[in-house]
């Protein structure tokens, strides 16, 4: 009974000190006091917090929760909290994980500390409320897609101290102004002028504007990244200089305006969807250096009736051209044809995909053939049942 009785003295002493440390969960994670937010120490300098209560409209994080200074925003941190408008984040802050805010749908701003230091993959994807944003002078590294998705994003700010990027315009470029990074998805301008020593356009950099209808200064390009204008959908004209060899993955998918395209004299290789989705291209010409048109390159350009493939090309993908549908459900487009000669990988495109070719032998010629022959075999077997029948005729008159 005395042991019995020791034991639970024990645990009532146990249980009383255990209640003045710090709420966690099992986990290790430590919580606020007003229970929003939770910490994670991960025991090298990095102490991350999330959110608890994703209903909330606000959210100001505090410096410390128990004690442990806040460094970052944890993977999927505040992810799907889609009624959070503001955020005020810490003065301690150094780091913005992947997908920290995403989906974030209703939120309209947020300053980001200055001793931020880098913004992680996706961190701020889908915040299609979010119209502007500020990087401050610490930050060494945005991650891809950081602010894809952001609909109403009208400029990204860069604080004029930064070292690695910097603004023009409100459209993100690397500090040197050689590669256009992102440019904003609400941006107005019906008409943009790239500035003078930019060469590169970064891999997704115009996705998703809806504004844009013509983009000058693109004869100083020398690489393009896959899904550069993917989703433009209001771009009309596109000219593209010479230099660039490659139109890789998807880089005008679903520009739904585009009826005018220049293609570089030195292009070789059309990439997986490049062309997907123009529903309004009505003619394309491909330059004699293609060798390689992907998958689904031309797929859904339904005005699009016909195209000339020369013999260089030597790969067409699947769908490449004269298909329409939405991926499963997939049709032939009426009316649609190739010219290309016989013996070539255009030629071979066309019989496999029972598309009419008018540079060489095609199923369809082939049927014009065969009927042909049968009419030349008809009247010559009517002449000579006619000789025959008179020669018949004579001998029964002898």
């Amino acid at each position: 009974m005395k042991r019995l009785t020791v034991c639970l003295l024990a645990g009532a002493v146990l249980a009383g000190m255990l209640s003045v440390l710090p709420a966690h969960a099992d986990d290790g994670a430590l919580v606020s006091e007003d229970g929003l937010y939770r910490a994670i120490d991960y025991g090298d300098g990095n102490v991350s917090v999330m959110l608890e209560d994703k209903t909330v409209e606000e959210a100001e994080i505090p410096e410390e929760i128990g004690g442990h200074r806040i460094t970052s925003i944890e993977v999927d941190g505040f992810k799907d909290a889609e009624h959070l408008r503001r955020v005020t984040l810490p003065p301690t802050l150094t780091m913005i994980d992947d997908y920290a805010f995403m989906n974030c749908t209703s939120l309209e701003e947020i300053v980001l500390p200055e001793t931020v230091t880098n913004l992680g993959w996706e961190s701020f994807c889908n915040c299609a409320s979010l119209r502007e944003v500020t990087i401050p002078a610490a930050v060494e590294e945005i991650e891809e897609f950081v602010f894809e998705g952001c609909a109403s994003l009208e400029a990204i700010h860069v604080d004029g101290k930064n070292q690695h990027y910097k603004d023009l315009d409100g459209v993100l470029f690397n500090i040197e102004g050689t590669t256009l990074i992102r440019y904003p998805s609400a941006k107005e301008d019906a008409v943009y002028t790239l500035p003078a020593g930019c060469v590169r356009i970064e891999d997704f950099a115009f996705i998703g504007n809806t504004h844009m209808q013509q983009i000058e200064g693109m004869m100083q390009i020398k690489e393009l990244g896959e899904d550069a204008f993917y989703g433009c959908t209001a771009l009309t004209t596109i000219e593209l200089p010479d230099g660039i060899t490659e139109l890789t993955r998807s880089t005008f998918g679903t520009c739904e305006a585009l009826r005018t395209v220049r293609l570089p004299a030195d292009l070789t290789s059309i990439g997986f969807g490049a062309f997907y989705g123009c529903y309004a291209l009505e003619s394309i010409e491909l330059p004699e250096s293609v060798t390689t048109i992907g998958d689904a390159a031309f797929y859904n350009c339904p005005h699009l009736s016909r195209v000339a493939i020369g013999p260089q090309v030597t790969s067409i993908g699947k769908m490449a051209f004269g298909f329409y549908g939405d991926g499963e459900n997939n049709e032939r487009l009426p009316g649609f044809e190739i010219d290309a000669r016989q013996g070539t990988a255009a030629f071979d495109y066309c019989a496999e995909n029972s598309i009419a070719c008018t540079g060489g032998i095609t199923q369809g010629i082939v049927f014009v053939y065969i009927v042909l022959g049968v009419v030349a075999f008809v009247v010559i077997a009517t002449i000579v049942i006619i000789i025959v029948r008179r020669r018949v005729a004579k001998r029964y008159e002898l």
